[in-house]
């Protein structure tokens, strides 16, 4: 029998297993993402922030918690209900979760984070109280209204990698070659042939695409869930045609992030960098509406932290109306309104991200975000 390496890292789990034969690309993205002792998000050092790997919205500018919490408290006062509850899946450290608790103080507000592990929201703990922390959507009270919010949820789960080879699709799996981790392709599994005919796209020949079959099954999980309610879903990606264009996404949309740098060694590191592809907007919409969600929203980010009131926070006063005791307090003031900013700007992060909004079981219109901006 033979004897089981000790495995100090997550490399030497993985060679450990080519040992016994190659491994699928997104068995690779489970290992480097979720391993439960060597996984990036199953550290306990948060990979948000300035500090991290990357910023996503709602760290980069307390105005974004301020317009989130201005939609909660728009969803109490429109809809009759005991409770309201504001659910935020894959909190992370559950910053956002927080700050929205804190700004509707309300006794029928209830606040959730939820995330598969939580070491990092127990160690920001924050002495309130009003959040609590749990590891499944199902563990979440089903009474009242709710408002489901989510962001970068689904561009973090594990994806498959696959390119057209002349009439057959193939998967992309990582070998050891020479000591080091390497490409090899092997024919697709037929669910992945299943999935682009039945969304009628084709792929032009050597086009890479990379997706996630579990996306359209997850959203339809909250979608289930929710039975009078909001689903806020904000992420990087876009609708099918866009998605697979063979054109302008002709090399798929898998990246790596590390240090605030973006790039397409995908195999470096394993469990030292964030993995991630663009996901499909189409699979989430048509889930929620197979279980009677309807779609009221789906643009860019920019454009609903527009309509939902963002400028509202203090942080968009006109210059003349800002009281700076020093130049210090000046600078930091700067920094924190040029970084709400990049919210909401043409050529901010704001607009590469897109906000999909459906709503089931409650009215359909005269909502904030559904009113014309321009």
């Amino acid at each position: 029998m033979r004897d089981v390496p000790v495995e100090r890292s997550l490399s030497e789990v993985i060679r450990n297993l080519l040992t016994f034969g190659d491994l699928s690309f997104r068995d690779f993205v489970e290992l480097a993402l979720y391993h439960p002792e060597f996984g990036y998000y199953t550290r306990a050092e948060n990979p948000v922030g300035k500090g991290g790997d990357y910023i996503t919205a709602p760290s980069l500018s307390p105005a974004f918690s301020y317009a989130i919490a201005g939609l909660f408290r728009e969803l109490m006062g429109r809809e009759e209900a005991a409770v309201y509850s504001f659910v935020d899946i894959g909190c992370g450290n559950g910053s956002l979760v927080r700050a929205v608790a804190a700004q509707v103080p309300e006794p029928n507000a209830r606040f959730f984070g939820v995330d598969r592990s939580l070491e990092r929201a127990r160690a920001a703990e924050d002495g309130t109280g009003r959040a609590a922390f749990l590891t499944t959507l199902d563990e979440v009270p089903r009474d009242g209204v709710h408002l489901v919010f989510s962001s970068e949820l689904y561009d973090a789960v594990p994806f498959a990698r696959l390119v057209q080879r002349g009439e057959h699709l193939h998967e992309l799996w990582v070998t050891e070659r020479d000591g080091a981790l390497d490409w090899t392709e092997h024919e697709a599994p037929p669910a992945y042939d299943d999935y682009f005919g039945e969304r009628q796209i084709e792929l032009a020949e050597g086009q890479f695409a990379d997706l996630a079959l579990e996306w359209e099954a997850y959203y339809a999980d909250v979608a289930r869930f929710v039975s009078r309610g909001v689903i806020v879903t904000i992420d990087y990606g876009y609708e099918a045609k866009k998605l697979f264009h063979p054109r302008a996404r002709r090399f798929g949309t898998a990246a790596a992030y590390s240090r605030h740098r973006v790039h397409r060694d995908l195999l470096a590191d394993p469990g030292e960098q964030d993995l991630t592809a663009h996901i499909n907007f189409t699979d989430l919409q048509r889930a929620g509406e197979r279980f009677g969600g309807r779609t009221l929203f789906f643009d860019s980010l920019a454009k609903f932290l527009l309509s939902i009131g963002i400028t509202g926070h203090e942080l968009f006063r006109p210059v003349q109306e800002v009281s700076i005791s020093g130049a210090e307090e000046g600078l930091q003031l700067l920094e924190a309104r040029e970084e709400a900013r990049r919210l909401v700007l043409p050529d901010g992060m704001g607009e590469d991200l897109r906000a999909l909004v459906q709503v089931k079981g409650l009215s359909f219109e005269n909502w904030s975000f559904q009113r014309q901006l321009f």
